[in-house]
């Protein structure tokens, strides 16, 4: 699982450094058939080099998230949960979801009561970002699953590679990436 053998690896470093520079992650697509959209599940499946079964990043375990989703009817619920999944498995301990039916297919036609729906869950999640901004860390959930990768990866994991990964960042051992 060498991320720099995908075919995209170039095209895909500068998202990756935002990403991993960012305080925030704001993950957002529309449903399609229940779930994110094409290009959105392609992006969330290049990084399954990151899931913590293989190489997550450190600074993802300290990251704060949004999953936003819209639709003209249902199935917020589900896009979101998608990409909350990805979340979850880079280690990112903070996920806010944000699902709205703006029953329209375009935001000219949206409305006012609707757009005035959209503004408050925004302002309500922002506060709560602004809130946990730089005290967010891994919950019970987060910790018992980089646990078991811990004990995997120890026994030399799924693949060489990613045991000398956990190996040389330390997390075979004491160290942790939350702390």
């Amino acid at each position: 699982m060498a991320a720099d053998k995908c075919p995209h690896f170039e095209k895909q470093q500068p998202i990756l450094k935002a990403m991993d520079e960012a305080d925030l992650i704001i993950l957002t697509s529309p449903v399609y058939v229940y779930h994110v959209t094409a290009p959105m599940k392609n992006f969330l499946d290049h990084q399954g080099h990151r899931w913590m079964v293989h190489r997550p990043r450190p600074e993802m375990f300290h990251k704060q998230a949004v999953c936003i989703s819209t639709a003209a009817g249902a199935g917020m619920k589900s896009t979101n949960k998608d990409m909350q999944d990805s979340l979850f498995f880079w280690g990112v301990p903070k996920v806010y979801k944000i699902g709205i039916a703006v029953r329209s297919v375009n935001w000219d036609t949206v409305s006012p009561k609707i757009r005035q729906k959209i503004d408050q869950a925004v302002d309500k999640t922002a506060a709560k970002i602004l809130k946990n901004n730089g005290k967010v860390k891994p919950g019970i959930k987060t910790k018992g699953f980089f646990s078991v990768m811990r004990m995997l990866q120890s026994k030399g994991g799924l693949s060489k590679p990613d045991a000398e990964y956990w190996k040389a960042m330390g997390w075979t051992g004491n160290k942790r990436p939350w702390k």
